[in-house]
């Protein structure tokens, strides 16, 4: 069995798609010799399964048209839950191990102080600081995309979180590489993925495994880090044939690209659209005849004022957000696994967009296009419930209820009982909404802002939204700006 070398906070798909494949391929090709040990935050399952298959399971490349290729994965040597006290103690024992890498693979919502994860992941830290001591180094990415990942767990765990020790304080400020990270790759719930593919895919599997991983062909650039003091041993750097980059230099630049031009291609370009609408799954939506082709104005929008505001030289940010559109439709993937945490996805892939100085420079026809999208996702946030106000459900055009997961409750707050409301009214929630600067600002930064700056998005909104809680749907409001654009 491979030394452990990695511990790994996270037990979802992306991990297991991306950087456990990763290291797997290193293994494979003798130019690493670690293995990960995994902690999953709740539950237990997919930690007992990785210990009963021995690290292996298969992560299964394909699109609506098939499968196109099966994996089989070894880099995981062991695994436990993190959801009990003897569960992390066992993970806190890999420790007393000499390690490389920490990887922290949760969603938005569990990166702050007091969860689980950021909890595991300081303990963790201290401990192995405590068995290595002051000269040692080691690295830790946060597998999800925030901008800028790694300084935000770096700055967490500096900040907020007790101060130990005066050595362990200056080790962590000294000797840890908080490495800031982009991961690009289609993993969806195996519950989404067609039922003839699932069925083809364990014909093809001689043993059982209850960790298939379903993922897209792995797209030009799966896996960029940000290793600007050259701290990090486990040598992704040499999997450029693969697509992977470790840069000396800040990438700042490509994670606003990706959460720009990729992730805001689900947010707020599709996925609350084809839920309201009563469609299921993000492809669906996506080749809808109605939704298609505003989609591809919304990102080509999008890509002229990324690339104003922020140029990469011989990139083309239309042809990367346009096809990142061409993946969506090829991969059956479900809106509702992504319909979560709007407000900081708003603030990540909006309202960089919405204070652009090029925003005025943009078509008429985009700005309604753009406008139109935000104004679906707090319609999404509207809660359908007036009198009872933990009651935090939502109704589709279709008449669906379903429950608002973000866990900031702000602007559901504020659009509670706007069904049927009044322009005016609409208007004071819109602008409650747009000028509170802690919505759309990240934590920690200097000069917090709102978005109200920039009345003439703020106008169109408060109208489309109106419209959308007046009887309105999101397809026939689409419909009359599909009609402007012939």
């Amino acid at each position: 069995m491979r030394p452990i070398k990695i511990l790994a906070i996270g037990a979802g798909g992306l991990q297991r798609a991306l950087t456990h494949e990763c290291v797997h391929i290193l293994n494979e090709r003798n130019l690493y010799n670690g293995g990960i040990f995994v902690g999953q935050p709740r539950g237990a399952e997919k930690a007992d399964a990785f210990n009963q298959q021995n690290g292996v399971y298969h992560v299964v490349t394909f699109d609506l048209s098939g499968i196109h290729d099966i994996q089989q994965v070894s880099s995981v040597v062991g695994a436990t839950t993190l959801a009990t006290e003897t569960g992390r103690e066992q993970f806190y024992a890999q420790t007393e191990n000499p390690l490389d890498l920490i990887l922290i693979g949760v969603t938005e919502a569990g990166i702050a102080k007091g969860e689980l994860a950021m909890d595991v992941l300081d303990e963790t830290l201290y401990r192995y600081f405590c068995h290595h001591g002051a000269d040692t180094t080691l690295c830790v990415i946060n597998t999800d995309n925030l901008r800028n990942n790694g300084d935000i767990i770096r700055d967490i765990l500096c900040n907020e979180y007790p101060k130990r020790s005066d050595g362990y304080a200056a080790w962590l400020e000294t000797n840890v590489g908080f490495l800031n990270e982009m991961g690009d790759r289609l993993v969806p719930q195996v519950y989404a993925v067609p039922d003839e593919i699932q069925a083809a895919a364990r014909a093809q599997i001689e043993d059982q495994d209850e960790l298939i991983t379903y993922a897209e062909q792995s797209p030009a650039t799966p896996l960029i880090l940000e290793d600007l003091e050259n701290r990090l041993r486990v040598p992704f750097g040499e999997l450029d044939d693969y697509g992977v980059i470790v840069s000396q230099e800040s990438i700042e630049p490509y994670h606003d690209w990706k959460l720009l031009l990729v992730n805001s291609v689900h947010v707020p370009g599709i996925t609350h659209k084809g839920t309201l609408s009563g469609i299921e799954y993000v492809n669906e939506a996506a080749l809808h005849p109605t939704f298609a082709p505003h989609l591809e104005r919304l990102m080509n929008g999008y890509a002229e004022i990324v690339e104003a505001d922020i140029p990469i030289a011989g990139k083309s940010a239309r042809a990367y957000s346009l096809e990142f559109v061409n993946r969506i439709r090829r991969v059956k993937d479900d809106n509702a696994r992504i319909n979560i945490i709007e407000t900081v996805k708003l603030r990540e892939r909006a309202a960089d967009i919405v204070r652009s100085p090029n925003y005025d420079a943009s078509t008429e026809l985009f700005k309604c296009d753009f406008a139109y999208s935000f104004a679906t996702v707090l319609r999404f946030l509207t809660p359908h419930a007036i009198s009872s106000l933990d009651d935090y459900s939502g109704i589709t055009d279709t008449g669906t209820a379903y429950e608002i997961q973000d866990t900031d409750r702000t602007i559901q707050d504020i659009l509670r009982g706007a069904f049927g409301a009044s322009q005016i009214d609409v208007k004071g929630r819109i602008a409650s909404i747009f000028s509170n600067a802690a919505l759309w600002t990240p934590a920690g930064a200097t000069s917090p802002t709102g978005l109200d700056g920039n009345q003439d998005f703020m106008e169109r909104v408060g109208q489309y939204y109106h419209r959308l809680v007046n009887g309105e749907t999101c397809l026939a409001v689409l419909e009359s700006i599909n009609s402007e654009s012939t």
